[in-house]
């Protein structure tokens, strides 16, 4: 987006700023980076409930005869497998076999689906999925009438549940299911990008304002995009622009579980095969600095006295009451290891721990459940 573009503003736009969320330009669009404080946020959702507009994502609905054979096609995953009431994971390539971006795919019904993409990357996506979907598909856009809350923390399902007219208990994790909230038809996942329990509600954007208040009148916090990003660091989850770039291949970005080279064709494959032909020794590894200094996205990684990487993102975390960060490093060096963080030209020691930094607890099991019939 160009500099002299205004920002967009999603339909909770007036309810951030009537709260008192401290608004920033992001992705192109004018969103809450914090309510309260940051902290307070992460822990709020940590422990009860929070809030998240997340309006801003693009959402693409995609269908016709044979559209799970065609996204296939596209899409780095294999989503052949996917079962109607179910979403999975993906990956965009680029025509060398970098990463465009992440997405999610929720099947509605046997021929629709609906995509949700980065906000930074909504319209490269879109004009992608034209460019490579055939002339029987159809796709359009959910930009303008559409919003989307991420109801996230261990209360999430019971604050919810309040609203839904659908039994959330038998849910788990990227189970999808057209239902309906406060008397209106909406989309709803069980999953999110926090690494805690939760869900997402994608409907009309007249119903967004109703929803959030009444979810905040019922004990859940609003948070920000602060703190958004510090429990996705902390659950190890990467972010479009840190951790996954177009340079970059899915096995330096630590996403190859969801590359299916094996299933058949699909855009970018065969480049990244040859790319893999050449093996690379780096991937994303988690850091804990041992001191007070907070390693950031852009600080050169040290060992043996030379530069071997770099931070992609880094924070303190509220949970862990230390400082972290994710950092492109040799994949060999062993866990518990040092490194050192170079930090205004002050090296500063680091250990490489395990992925995720704080265990996630999304929902796993689930009694069995039918998927209702959709249209």
């Amino acid at each position: 987006m160009q500099e002299n573009t205004p920002l967009l503003r999603t339909s909770l736009f007036e309810v951030h700023r009537a709260a008192g969320g401290k608004l920033v330009p992001f992705a192109g669009w004018e969103m809450p980076v914090q309510y309260e404080g940051v902290k307070a946020e992460t822990l709020a959702v940590r422990n009860s409930c929070g809030l998240f507009d997340v309006s801003h994502m693009g959402q693409l609905d995609v269908s016709g005869p044979g559209v799970t054979e065609a996204l296939n096609a596209v899409v780095s995953a294999d989503w052949s497998t996917v079962a109607v009431g179910r979403s999975a994971y993906g990956l965009l390539l680029t025509e060398d076999g970098g990463v465009q971006d992440d997405i999610m795919g929720y099947k509605l019904a046997d021929d629709r689906w609906l995509v949700v993409v980065n906000a930074s990357r909504a319209d490269v996506d879109e004009a992608h999925f034209r460019a490579q979907l055939p002339e029987s598909i159809q796709l359009a856009n959910r930009y303008d009438n559409q919003a989307m809350i991420a109801i996230q923390g261990p209360d999430a399902e019971a604050l919810f549940q309040k609203f839904c007219d659908l039994d959330l208990s038998p849910l788990k994790i990227r189970d999808v299911r057209e239902v309906t909230v406060l008397g209106q038809p909406a989309i709803i996942a069980r999953g999110g990008y926090t690494g805690c329990d939760g869900f997402e509600w994608m409907g009309d954007a007249a119903t967004a304002a109703a929803l959030w208040e009444k979810l905040i009148e019922a004990g859940a916090a609003p948070a920000g995009l602060g703190a958004r990003d510090i429990l996705r660091l902390e659950a190890g989850l990467p972010l479009y622009g840190h951790e996954l770039r177009e340079e970059w291949t899915p096995d330096e970005s630590n996403v190859n579980f969801a590359v299916k080279p094996q299933k058949g064709p699909f855009f970018g494959r065969d480049a990244l095969v040859k790319r893999r032909e050449t093996v690379t020794a780096k991937t994303l590894r988690g850091v804990k600095m041992q001191g007070k200094a907070i390693a950031r996205e852009g600080y050169p990684v040290v060992f043996g006295g030379e530069e071997i990487g770099v931070v992609t993102s880094g924070s303190p975390s509220p949970t862990l009451e230390a400082n972290i960060a994710l950092a492109l490093i040799s994949a060999d060096l062993p866990l518990g290891g040092e490194v050192e963080i170079s930090i205004r030209g002050t090296l500063h020691m680091a250990q490489i721990v395990a992925l995720p930094f704080v265990p996630r607890t999304t929902k796993t099991t689930a009694t069995a459940v039918a998927a209702p019939a959709t249209s």
